[in-house]
């Protein structure tokens, strides 16, 4: 009989949950199916009710505990659960960052092939509440103002707190959702196009106390911008910037085209690592600035700059690429997207280095182009998005043939499967530091340092 084969979605069913997996759910197995239980907390016994049902997995929620885990607590926000800001407020911190550790270890084994990789201890974050600098909130065209609901992408949960971002932000939410209420304007749309509000964007600078609002609505005719600076003011006195920003695509990604300065400036500075960031409405920015901090200080570390030629390829808006340069490297920084590529270099002004350069573009076109123009790098940093660099850029950088690779990565998963890409050209991992930036979620970051062994022939 296959494995599972008397599950059914629906059923309920008693389960022991063994750990927890990547994504945040734990890890059960029934008549040696795995099950994955959203909810549920490792070295538990739960009631869960059947959801999915496949060949290899199913899937569960925990409808009761009947045996609570040692490491299981009572959620600090009354809208844990049906929010989708959080998955592990149920688990006490520390056991959150030891299954992040867990999830490093475990995906380069099991992915990446590396038999007892050198994971060191998760740095865990010194306050797992109130850390990000940066939060979205959607409108719904109920009326809703707030978060995406765990699991169903078209549903918004009107959050009246949140302990993720500081606490001026609900205040914020609430004054902004009353406000588009009683005036009664209507939300986005994405089925009809009809509607103009999608979202409220708010950033703060933790290092300069600077604050950016950000209204983002679609292109149609909006004659309420003043109305909603006036209502920011109201209830953030001290905001930096306000602004518009207008998105036309249907979709919740929808890039924004342009940008209306409502009060202020179009922009807040933060302070990182004793350097300075322009920080736009869209600008990427690591959300929780003192872990962002002790990442950038150990890769530095660990790039040993002064003298080298570092390439910082998926360099951003300079993050590492000046700290890099400030310690004395001569660093050459590779990033797709321009506008990020015109902050990057708008911060090396701002900071008074002079001896980095940036490049807008493709890393895979733009790498052996910097490679023939200044020489094969010594140090290569690189953190690529979520879905990691993927097998054409890895092969590339292990042709380059660095004597170090500093990979930054924010997915495990795509980190081991990179870093198999890269091992055959010589490459041995020397050890992975995780860091936790996102308290409360399951995600992690992890720097991974390789370094190429001597006489070892580049493929």
């Amino acid at each position: 009989m296959t494995p599972g084969a008397m599950l059914r979605p629906g059923d309920q069913v008693e389960l022991h949950v063994d750990r927890l997996a990547y994504g945040g759910r734990g890890v059960a197995r029934h008549d040696g199916l795995v099950v994955f239980v959203t909810g549920a907390a490792a070295g538990e016994v739960v009631a869960a009710r059947v959801g999915r049902v496949r060949r290899s997995y199913a899937e569960a929620e925990a409808a009761a505990v009947l045996v609570p885990s040692v490491d299981r607590v009572v959620p600090r926000c009354p809208h844990f659960g049906p929010c989708g800001g959080c998955t592990w407020q149920h688990i006490a911190y520390p056991a959150q960052a030891a299954a992040k550790e867990a999830f490093v270890r475990e995906s380069l084994a099991r992915l990446g092939g590396i038999a007892d990789p050198a994971v060191r201890p998760i740095v865990p974050a010194a306050e797992p509440w109130f850390y990000r600098n940066k939060m979205d909130f959607s409108f719904h065209p109920d009326g809703t103002l707030g978060l995406h609901r765990r699991g169903d992408w078209n549903r918004i949960e009107p959050v009246e707190v949140c302990y993720l971002q500081s606490e001026r932000s609900a205040a914020l939410v609430r004054a902004v959702r009353a406000w588009a209420r009683e005036r009664g304007l209507a939300a986005f749309d994405p089925r009809t196009h009809d509607g103009v509000l999608r979202s409220l964007v708010v950033r703060e600078g933790r290092g300069t106390g600077e604050r950016l609002v950000g209204l983002i609505t679609s292109p149609a005719a909006f004659d309420a911008g003043a109305e909603f600076a006036a209502v920011v003011r109201d209830a953030a006195p001290d905001a930096t910037a306000i602004v518009r920003g207008i998105a036309a695509g249907a979709g919740d990604g929808a890039p924004v085209t342009r940008v209306e300065v409502l009060h202020g400036r179009d922009h807040i500075e933060e302070l990182l690592a004793g350097l300075r960031f322009c920080i736009g409405l869209e600008t990427f920015f690591q959300t929780n600035t003192p872990q962002a901090e002790r990442v950038v200080a150990h890769v530095a570390d660990r790039a040993a700059p002064a003298g080298r030629l570092v390439y910082d390829l998926y360099c951003g808006v300079g993050t590492f690429a000046l700290a890099l340069a400030r310690a004395g490297a001569r660093v050459a920084g590779v990033e797709l997207a321009a506008a990020s590529i015109a902050a990057a270099r708008g911060n090396a002004a701002r900071n008074g280095l002079s001896g980095v350069r940036f490049t807008a573009g493709d890393v895979r076109t733009a790498l052996p182009a910097l490679v023939a123009e200044l020489g094969p790098p010594d140090v290569v940093v690189l953190d690529p998005p979520r879905a990691g660099a993927g097998g054409k850029v890895m092969r590339k950088i292990g042709r380059v043939g660095a004597a170090r690779v500093i990979y930054v990565s924010c997915n495990p998963t795509t980190l081991a499967g990179d870093l198999k890409e890269l091992l055959p050209f010589g490459y041995r991992l020397v050890d992975v530091q995780p860091f936790d930036l996102f308290p409360q979620t399951y995600h992690v970051e992890a720097v991974a340092v390789l370094d190429r062994e001597p006489g070892e022939v580049r493929r």
